[in-house]
């Protein structure tokens, strides 16, 4: 159960890394891999102009969506918002850890990655704005920001505190 637990968390993030290239034994090399910037916005439903909204006036939002990466067909996976992080943080359904319930902390096997810690071997360097309540503990204590793999993780953190030459990814 252990291995089919890591296989069904890895298999999606190693699916996104495939798009990045190989990455080499020490996870260390960045060269032309490219940056990663997630924007995350909870509660407002589709209330972009990017989405058609009539009334929703963001024009940045909207040049930045046009630029990137827009998904016409996502809903969450759990109805708050710290147990829809858990999922995205781990890479399965809430339920399936018993970490759907809104500010519990359940733990959860050694065996589960974390999408921070598969980017950080592959050498990007991993900074999350404070959205780290995922209602879990990792052996024995609240699941923080280090735990999950983040190399910062607060509202000072900053992709411009790595290291030079050096990918980022960036919630």
């Amino acid at each position: 159960m252990t291995d089919r637990l890591a296989l069904i968390v890895a298999a999606p993030c190693l699916s996104l890394l495939a798009a990045f290239g190989p990455v080499s034994a020490q996870g260390l090399e960045g060269a032309g891999k490219p940056n990663i910037l997630w924007i995350t916005s909870e509660d407002n439903s589709p209330y972009l102009g990017c989405y058609g909204h009539p009334q929703a006036k963001t024009p940045h939002l909207d040049k930045l969506a046009a630029q990137g990466i827009r998904y016409r067909n996502a809903f969450s996976s759990a109805p708050v918002c710290s147990a829809a992080r858990s999922t995205l943080i781990t890479g399965m359904n809430a339920c399936t850890l018993g970490i759907h319930n809104h500010r519990s902390n359940v733990p959860v096997p050694d065996s589960v990655v974390y999408y921070p810690q598969v980017f950080r071997r592959a050498g990007y360097y991993c900074t999350n704005n404070s959205k780290t309540d995922y209602n879990m503990s990792i052996g024995g204590k609240r699941a923080g920001a280090k735990a999950v793999g983040w190399h910062e993780s607060s509202g000072k953190a900053h992709y411009r505190n790595r290291p030079e030459g050096r990918p980022f990814f960036a919630v």
